[in-house]
């Protein structure tokens, strides 16, 4: 029996396993979450302000550099343990991880003199108090108790304990995890809440951006801007953010809808209504939370300059960059179109040949004159024919997309707003028309109809709250008709969903139903992209083989930027 209890729980192969994975982790100078509360890494971390529960680790700012004075990288091992906002007592948890730290070594040096490692591991580890990193060692000398004391007493209330290991070698890596489980068992002493971290993202910090004189802003709103950038992300857009600040104003009358319409467009608020409490925006209540004077100045910054975060956000959608997704396609037959509308596209710049027909390049034109006036000595400048430089040219076609969206109960949260956000991505990044068609309850409506008017699309994207039934049949008939009623060049559907259809419209089978509507897309040309995910997929892989079309499933629908590489995937193939 050790002193330590996690120990006694685990196996010798389970914590030879719990080093090599520690090992390969930080040898990747990859974080990892350890437990419930724990991130590690090499390091500085940051909360989510907005969403506690995610912890951003910062890639290019190495813990050791940036708090503990160390000249060369990835020598300090940098521990997060997260709890609920309070002051934690420095003197008895510097007690408990001393006592650890003795254990530990008891127990793996077995009978051995012990005092000159406990030596140097009570000088490697250090506990960050305040401002400083300071070592064990300096914690346990009796001259630093006033200044520990100081600490406890005047301290402010933080959301983790944080620990700096420097040079611990690889054989003494399973010394963490019994460092977390004292943090943990003395923040359970002191009644402090551990917090449970969801997610970890490896993230570079960004340098400090230039004044943003663009708008006008005054060097004190510069942090309300930024506040006002976040919301907005998380959220979906600057409209949300206002609906949301409002409804915290004070008094019995204020509140003006309800929120369970902005969780059924962007999920669960919890996490970021309670960031929002923690940096001051929101004061939590007994009855209810009400908006703080920072949080009266947030909303009305939002609503003076919604218009220029709008823009803001519109301009980061055009330059998401799109990673290589994960996810599966099975593809039945690539249709062309019957039209003859071209668009064109220059790329680079070629000797003209025997035509005088295309798009000229001036500047390489001029330039190539001016080298030949040069060479040749011409007596003045021309342009010759010789001279002349022309933009290869692809042809393409336009390709309006209609998106079959699943309106069901089941899409509420994060996969609508990754739908949303895939739509307004569409509409921004190319010149094509975008309509939308959402199924849901017991019929099917057109949320948006092609378009490229702006405003149109973000009314018809509001409008979508996820309720109801699945009646896929009705969403592929009111597609077809869209279709047919309208102008519509190349039509691409998109059709997405994570369920099969539970509502028929004209029998009780509503596979059926949605298998006989499918047949109908092969009357206007279009071409089928069915989106799911593994519990859909062999009805998704029967309704595309009805429609010809192809079928890609993730897994989940959630990933709005694989949704964005499937999409753009399928309308390059369709424009060749």
């Amino acid at each position: 029996m050790s002193d330590i209890l996690i120990l006694d729980k685990l196996t010798a192969k389970r914590l030879e396993e719990i080093e090599q994975q520690i090992t390969t982790s930080l040898a990747q100078k990859q974080g990892f979450i350890l437990g419930e509360s724990t991130v590690v890494s090499y390091c500085l971390h940051s909360v989510n302000p907005f969403q506690p529960e995610e912890i951003r680790i910062l890639t290019n700012k190495d813990a050791g550099q940036s708090l503990a004075q160390q000249k060369n990288p990835g020598r300090v091992i940098h521990i997060d343990i997260y709890h609920e906002p309070a002051v934690v007592k420095t003197r008895p948890l510097v007690l408990s991880l001393a006592q650890t730290v003795r254990a530990y070594l008891h127990f793996r040096l077995k009978g051995k003199d012990i005092e000159s490692m406990l030596r140097s591991l009570y000088k490697q580890i250090a506990v960050r108090t305040g401002d400083n990193s300071i070592s064990l060692d300096e914690l346990l000398n009796p001259r630093e108790k006033q200044a520990t004391d100081d600490t406890e007493d005047g301290g402010k209330k933080k959301n983790h304990v944080h620990l700096l290991v420097t040079d611990l070698l690889p054989a003494y890596y399973t010394l963490i995890p019994c460092l977390v489980d004292t943090v943990e068992s003395e923040l359970h002493k002191q009644e402090i809440e551990i917090r449970k971290v969801e997610n970890i993202v490896h993230v570079e910090k960004r340098e400090e951006q230039q004044p943003l004189t663009f708008i006008g802003l005054r060097p004190e709103e510069y942090k309300l801007w930024n506040l006002a950038m976040s919301l907005s992300t998380i959220l979906s857009g600057p409209d949300d953010v206002i609906e949301l600040l409002q409804n915290f104003q004070p008094g019995p009358f204020r509140r003006k809808q309800p929120l369970s319409n902005l969780r059924n467009r962007n999920g669960n608020l919890r996490g970021l209504i309670l960031g929002m409490s923690e940096i001051g925006l929101i004061k939590r209540g007994w009855f209810a939370d009400t908006l703080t004077k920072e949080g009266h100045e947030l909303l009305n910054f939002v609503l003076q300059h919604q218009k220029e975060l709008e823009a803001q956000l519109r301009r980061m959608i055009r330059k998401l960059p799109v990673p290589q997704g994960k996810y599966r396609s099975i593809r039945n037959t690539h249709l062309k179109s019957r039209q003859k509308q071209y668009s064109y596209v220059s790329k680079t710049t070629t000797l003209m040949k025997d035509t005088w027909l295309g798009s000229i390049a001036i500047p390489e034109t001029m330039i190539e004159a001016a080298k030949k006036r040069v060479i040749e000595k011409r007596p003045f400048f021309r342009i010759t024919r010789e001279d002349i430089r022309v933009h290869e040219q692809e042809i393409t076609q336009p390709v309006d997309m209609c998106l079959v969206l699943d309106g069901s109960a089941s899409m509420v949260g994060p996969k609508m707003k990754a739908l949303r956000y895939l739509v307004e991505h569409l509409f921004l990044v190319t010149r094509d028309k975008v309509a939308v068609v959402v199924f849901q309850g017991r019929q099917a409506r057109v949320a948006v109809p092609f378009t490229r008017n702006y405003s149109r699309l973000k009314a018809g994207l509001k409008s979508l709250q996820p309720q109801g039934l699945t009646p896929l049949a009705d969403g592929l008939v009111q597609t077809v008709k869209l279709i047919k009623n309208r102008q519509v060049r190349n039509p691409l559907l998109i059709l997405i969903t994570d369920g099969i259809p539970t509502t028929g419209k004209w029998t009780i089978n509503a596979k059926e139903d949605a298998l006989k509507a499918a047949e109908m897309i092969k009357e206007t040309r279009a071409k089928l992209v069915c989106i799911g995910v593994a519990s859909n997929q062999e009805f998704l892989e029967e309704l595309a083989e009805k429609a010809d079309g192809n079928v890609y499933i993730l897994d989940n629908l959630e990933d709005h930027a694989t949704l964005i590489e499937i999409v753009h995937k399928e309308r390059r193939n369709r424009r060749r």
